[in-house]
């Protein structure tokens, strides 16, 4: 009794040393004791003079806390802060609980012991205490809003256990809720979106027996992956096959048998092999292949096309620029055509020159290939001009399907080889595929489907009166053909049969199909996809009635003690008498009765902000922040109709940005629950330049944070990779000195003297699309006109933030921002980014 007397003297002693009453700790969950051994001639020294201690035993343990073969109980410490009545020496106990803080806190978790332990936070190592003696540890942690995972792993001594623990909030977070419990439901995070096992594709093989799924796995803390492919018996539903080996690469099912063909490349060269699942076999098909680009097999399996890359020789220190697309490094790589014969395993190039050439499809009955080239040509919108071409394999004649069409396309055969399924633009065949009103211009994003006749080469339109915009297509049978789409904000799958024109749905177990793989004779698919609360998971399909069956759902114990709040559309009609969609997320904890601030997202290019689970901006992360998010897409996006979408043509500063003024006013007044006074937005690349443009035409929003956002639509259009080709549709026949209506007066530089309230601005010091010059101005604009402006760079990135340890930074100043101006908890962002005086 006396032992236990002096320990919680010294415990009382700890605590009052404090200062504040800390959050006690007093149940756990507790796991089936182990015993451990310390290994034999553990006291003598090694060759480093160094001997085993007990805290290399606890190292050795290896816990994977995420597994689920642990028997888990429920232990109070009482009054005698025993932790098992009789503990044994040297045995390995692991204990858990979860810690929750109601906003960003900084704080310090205090541990009293007598034994030698780990102690993880979120599954990572934040204290080791190496000897099994009575002390007192504290610990420094900072916790991002939500529940936090707490686990203990230790080695007890001679004596009973004896444990303590506390958490204690730092002096600047005495308005921090926090709590403990054993229950592990919690919020979504960032590192649900990063981290973890995830399917990165999908193909089936011809007779629709196997499917090969691409796994990867990001290691959490890290950011470091792992890939590996597993191969699926459909019919009896199990892995036959695992490949690990990281250099494979090109890897797809042949056409017409159920063999997979795989690349292996060393020293610039690329070895192509054939592996039957059936046999286990593997054959050599060729050799040493240089610059493989990629390649496709025909139908007949006995040849394939492939295309060799091949660059140009580097200019010196001085560069002649050959025209504006000249300014890319990769502008003067060429790709080029080869065919090989399996049999013989013999190459034969089929084109050369100064222009590459794409293959688009090979003839069923393999005797011709479909291909195309394009150039420069600066004398008309939209700059380019494609050659369609058919080349006889045999007597190396050329057939011009089509010469200097100004808006190309994608194209297939028909299963019987008389007919092309074009995808292209509405212009693709001029006028043929244009359904807009007026004087509209028809967005030349807004994917359509066209049939052409290799006989008399005329097109028709497949697509004129169907509204969702194209992402795919497959041509199953003559009169079966099978295409995705984007529609709205969901991306679906439809059937056509083209020879009657029309469509109808197949439905999926997915909001947003990412990809879909079909057999040959197109009777089942496997597909990919996510929806607003789910993760990528896989499924097969049967075709054409729709029924699909779960395959794969590699996040499924990651997220089941993940909680979501509700998601509901809603959509209004603007003052042009035109409906705009939109949905909200609500956090996952909300309370009838009260206000929380609000975040209004949309659309960063002419793409809908769609229901994927994931994205950039995973907006289940925002509400689980505590906040009501609205997204919306306004005028311009596709997949709403020809109409819709061409209002984004020459449309900078318009449409989008009063539709987004006039849906978030009428958003606030159906929302009692959201705090008017708190309102912010963001948006990336065009939807960055909408949101520093909307800070200058109204003070709805009390911040905004634009990443990668335009601020002039001059330098953007002559300095970014793609600017002013990209304009060749958002702005066609507009340039900077005949239309200064849209590239001075609706650009947000020139109207930096109008801004209101306050912005973050976000780029990547290495983005080729929208140079970061552009944030930069904007930012010297409003700081000498006195505006609440930041801006924070983020070294070595493009268009995209897609390093691990930089994505995390770049989320966390975003969520820092919004609590600073919209929560009025200054404490992270003073914590990421404090005052100084340069």
């Amino acid at each position: 009794m006396k032992r236990l007397s002096t320990f919680f003297t010294f415990l009382f002693v700890a605590l009052t040393v404090l200062g504040q009453t800390p959050l006690e700790i007093q149940q756990w969950k507790l796991a089936t004791a182990k015993q451990v051994h310390m290994p034999l001639f553990a006291s003598q020294p090694d060759v480093d003079g160094n001997t085993f201690e007990l805290a290399d035993l606890l190292a050795q343990e290896v816990i994977d806390f995420a597994a689920n073969d642990y028997e888990w109980t429920t232990t109070a410490i009482g009054i005698d802060s025993l932790v098992l009545e009789e503990t044994k020496a040297d045995q390995l106990l692991l204990m858990k609980g979860f810690l929750t803080v109601d906003r960003w806190t900084k704080g310090k978790l205090v541990l009293s012991s007598n034994a030698a332990y780990e102690l993880y936070v979120d599954n990572e190592l934040v204290k080791t205490q190496k000897e099994a003696k009575l002390s007192t540890q504290e610990v420094a942690v900072s916790l991002q809003i939500g529940k936090h995972a707490v686990h203990l792993k230790l080695i007890s001594s001679e004596e009973p256990l004896k444990l303590a623990a506390q958490f204690k909030a730092d002096d600047d977070f005495e308005a921090s809720v926090t709590e403990w419990s054993l229950e592990p439901t919690r919020f979504l995070t960032i590192h649900d979106v990063l981290d973890g096992k995830s399917v990165k594709s999908a193909q089936i093989s011809a007779s629709g027996k196997y499917a090969l799924l691409k796994y990867s796995e990001v290691i959490a803390g890290n950011g470091k992956s792992k890939q590996w492919y597993e191969l699926v018996d459909l019919e009896q539903q199990r892995t036959v096959q695992v490949f690990r080996e990281p250099k494979l690469g090109q890897v797809k099912w042949l056409p017409t048998t159920d063999r997979l063909s795989y690349t292996a490349s060393f020293d610039g060269k690329s070895d192509l092999f054939v592996y039957d699942p059936t046999l286990g076999t593997e054959q050599t098909i060729a050799t040493a292949i240089e610059d493989l680009a990629g390649y496709s097999w025909a139908e007949q399996e006995n040849f394939i096309i492939y295309s060799r890359k091949k660059d140009a020789e580097k200019p010196g220190d001085l560069k002649r620029i050959y025209g504006n697309d000249d300014r890319l490094p990769y502008f003067r790589t060429r790709y080029y055509l080869y065919q090989l014969d399996v049999e013989t395993g013999s190459r034969m190039p089929l084109t050369a020159g100064v222009w590459s050439a794409s293959l688009h499809d090979i003839h069923p009955d393999g005797s011709r290939i479909l291909f195309s080239t394009s150039r420069r040509d600066y004398r008309e919108v939209p700059f380019s001009k494609q050659n369609l071409y058919e080349l006889n394999l045999e007597t190396m004649a050329l057939d011009t399907l089509w010469k200097d069409k100004l808006y190309g396309g994608s194209c297939q055969y028909s299963p019987n080889g008389k007919m092309l399924l074009v995808q292209g633009g509405p212009e693709c065949f001029d006028e043929l595929g244009v359904n807009v009103e007026g004087d509209k211009i028809p967005n030349s994003y807004d994917s359509q489907l066209y049939l052409f006749n290799l006989d008399n080469k005329k097109a028709t339109s497949l697509t004129y009166d169907f509204d969702p915009a194209i992402a795919d297509a497959f041509w199953a049978s003559d009169d079966q053909v099978f295409v995705s789409v984007t529609e709205r904000d969901y991306k679906k799958l439809y059937e056509l049969n083209p020879n009657k024109k029309n469509f109808r749905e197949i439905k999926l177990d997915v909001d947003v199909l990412r990809s879909i793989d079909y057999s040959a004779d197109g009777s089942v698919a496997v597909y990919t996809g996510s929806s607003i609360s789910s993760p990528q998971q896989v499924y097969t399909l049967q075709l054409p009635k729709g029924k699909g069956q779960l395959l794969s759902a590699p996040a499924k114990e990651q997220f089941e003690t993940i909680a979501f709040g509700k998601t509901t559309d809603w959509n209004f009609t603007n003052s042009k008498g035109t409906t705009i969609y939109g949905r909200v997320y609500y956090p996952p904890n909300y309370e009838e009765g009260k206000q929380y601030p609000l975040i209004v997202n949309f659309y960063g290019g002419t793409s809908p902000t769609d229901r994927s689970f994931d994205g950039r901006y995973p907006k289940n992360i925002w509400a689980a922040n505590g906040y009501v998010v609205y997204v919306m897409q306004p005028s311009g996006a596709t997949g709403f109709g020809q109409d819709f979408s061409a209002l984004h043509v020459n449309g900078w500063g318009e449409d989008a940005i009063d539709d987004i003024i006039e849906g978030t006013e009428k958003f606030l007044e159906a929302h009692d629950e959201v705090d008017a006074a708190n309102v912010g937005c963001i948006g990336a690349s065009y939807g960055g330049f909408t949101t520093m443009l909307l800070q200058t035409r109204t003070k709805l929003f009390k911040t905004a944070i634009s990443h990668a956002g335009i601020s002039s639509i001059s330098s953007y259009w002559g300095e970014g990779y793609w600017g002013y080709s990209y304009n060749a549709g958002a702005a066609k026949n507009s340039y900077p000195w005949s239309r200064k209506d849209i590239f001075v007066e609706n650009s947000p530089l020139y109207n930096a003297d109008q801004f209101n309230n306050s912005i973050l601005l976000l780029h990547g010091t290495s983005d080729t699309n929208v140079p970061v010059g552009e944030s930069l101005q904007y930012y010297a604009a409003l700081k000498l006109l006195g505006k609440d402006v930041e801006m924070v760079l983020v070294a070595g990135e493009d268009h995209w933030i897609l390093d691990y340890k930089k994505r995390l930074e770049w989320h966390n100043t975003i969520m820092s921002w919004f609590d600073l101006k919209l929560k009025d908890q200054a404490q992270q962002w003073n914590d990421l980014y404090p005052d100084r005086e340069l």
